[in-house]
């Protein structure tokens, strides 16, 4: 889910999540979302008039982290693109890996 999540109204991100983690439950799940700190370098509030909400690096790894625990995955979270010392990457990835994996002894 390449710059998806922040498209989405906050209740309708529930939903997805839970077709996505819950009924779909794939082995990996990628999903990336701008970085809100990082707006300050472009001047902008919101990088794209159709997003709902950007979430700040902390936020994302607070989402990443419930979103993790509620579906039984594992997440590593990565920055991309240039990184700033104070605002981090213009954009942030979570990695969830499904715990299954893990027990296999196989690495994403």
């Amino acid at each position: 889910m390449m710059e998806v999540i922040e498209h989405l109204d906050q209740n309708r991100l529930l939903s997805v999540c839970s077709v996505v983690f819950d009924y779909a439950a794939p082995k990996i799940v990628i999903i990336t979302t701008p970085n809100r700190e990082y707006n300050i370098i472009y001047g902008t509030n919101l990088r794209h008039p159709d997003h709902k909400f950007e979430w700040s690096r902390a936020e994302f790894q607070n989402w990443s982290t419930q979103t993790a625990v509620q579906y039984g995955y594992s997440h590593t979270i990565t920055g991309i693109g240039q990184q700033d010392t104070q605002y981090g990457c213009p954009t942030q990835m979570s990695v969830f890996v499904k715990y299954e994996l893990h027990k296999t002894g196989v690495d994403a």
